[in-house]
């Protein structure tokens, strides 16, 4: 896995990634501390939260659009110079005392126009980058050292609240956006065999986004996969919201939800090293089977099992969906023509991140009503059913890695002369 280091390109825009990542894994802990300071309380929390998602997930198509037209690299550079700018406004407004829940929520959804603009390009440069089958290794070590880092996110973020504060934590974030957009100075200019940048319109025209939704509803395995990964999303999501009450309730509170979660993520990352040693040849069934695995420490929860089984659960979901992680990025790297990558990668996102702004409006309320632990047990159950319901479709149990005819284009650097066209 390490192998794919001595590529200059690749090289470059993983050490971006990782100083990207570095900032945004202490934010999401220093922003909550930050309202809570302010007096805004879980109602704070989730404004800011539903605001910036609500911007992410307008955004991603759009975001996709612009990522099939233009050459990567100035569009990475300016999504890391946006969110460079509004986390430094949000740690100018906490570190003067003028700050409030909707100048926060103002400022976070301005970083989330960066953020979803990242999404798309991020995936379709690197397969513009690499080869196909440096692609899935590429893509494990990108996905085990992201996941590390989140592993470690909310320790450094406590660290920094308590020692220097939490606009200091999040000015932190800024400056590694501000290195993560010089890094990718960097990078090459390429762009893709069949791009036809030139002449169009400015503005973003529906048939370019119904281009990319075609591009799914085309493809039963991607389509099947996407639907699922919506409702698995949804109920992810409403589970992590639900957790830390729970381990209030039936656990010891914050340290042992601490302890599951960072369990996740470490195992998360443990399993995409594990993907790059040993490869799966069935990406459909791997990604099912990871995803559906991710229910079993909610499942334990709902049961009220002993901690260690949570934990112990935990770590093996962890470690299946690693893979299961890496197989979804590289599989429709290598599927899907570079030309409508963009616009699939940002569909594909939308979906997964589509359910989460109703999720926190509802999940809450409804854990009061029932219980965390039925919620818990919901969730698990809308987790593992639609994660292996795609294996019912012949389309999915026989996908295989590797570029499909007609699938992604290759990549060339532009050329002295192409630049000076430009």
């Amino acid at each position: 896995m390490a192998a794919q280091l001595t590529n200059r390109q690749f090289r470059v825009f993983f050490a971006a990634q990782v100083i990207s990542s570095a900032g945004g894994a202490v934010a999401p802990i220093t922003l909550a501390f930050a309202i809570l300071q302010l007096g805004g309380r879980g109602t704070g929390i989730a404004v800011v939260l539903g605001v910036e998602f609500s911007v992410y997930i307008v955004l991603l198509p759009v975001a996709g659009v612009i990522a099939d037209r233009m050459p990567g690299k100035p569009l990475l550079i300016a999504s890391q110079i946006l969110l460079a700018f509004f986390q430094l406004a949000e740690a100018t407004l906490i570190l003067s005392g003028v700050a409030r829940v909707w100048s926060l929520a103002a400022v976070s959804g301005g970083g989330a126009a960066g953020a979803a603009l990242f999404t798309p390009v991020g995936r379709r440069l690197l397969a513009q980058l690499l080869p196909g089958a440096a692609l899935a290794r590429a893509n494990a070590l990108t996905q085990a050292t992201k996941h590390g880092i989140a592993a470690l996110g909310p320790v450094a973020g406590g660290v920094l609240i308590v020692t220097i504060g939490a606009g200091w934590g999040i000015m932190w974030d800024c400056l590694t956006y501000i290195a993560a957009a010089v890094l990718f100075t960097r990078l090459p200019t390429v762009r893709a065999t069949g791009e036809q940048n030139l002449g169009r319109p400015a503005g973003v025209r529906l048939a370019e986004l119904s281009d990319g939704i075609h591009a799914i509803t085309s493809r039963t395995w991607l389509w099947t996969t996407t639907l699922a990964d919506c409702v698995t999303g949804g109920a992810f999501a409403a589970a992590m919201l639900i957790g830390p009450l729970y381990a209030r309730e039936h656990l010891h509170g914050a340290l042992s939800w601490g302890t599951i979660t960072g369990t996740l993520a470490a195992a998360t990352s443990i399993g995409s090293i594990l993907a790059a040693r040993w490869p799966s040849h069935r990406p459909g069934i791997l990604m099912s089977l990871g995803t559906a695995s991710t229910a079993a420490g909610f499942a334990a929860m709902s049961a009220d099992l002993p901690l260690p089984i949570t934990v112990a659960g935990t770590l093996l979901a962890g470690i299946a969906f690693g893979p299961s992680q890496v197989a979804r990025v590289t599989t429709l790297q290598q599927h899907i023509p570079v030309n409508q990558l963009g616009r699939v990668a940002a569909c594909q996102e939308l979906a997964t991140v589509l359910p989460t702004p109703i999720v926190y409006a509802v999940a809450g309320a409804v854990a009061d009503t029932l219980g965390s632990r039925t919620v818990l047990a919901v969730c698990a159950a809308l987790i593992a059913g639609p994660a292996l319901l795609p294996l019912t479709v012949p389309s999915v149990r026989h996908l295989t890695t590797g570029t499909m005819p007609g699938g992604r284009a290759t990549a060339r650097p532009r050329s002295p002369e192409a630049r000076k066209r430009r």
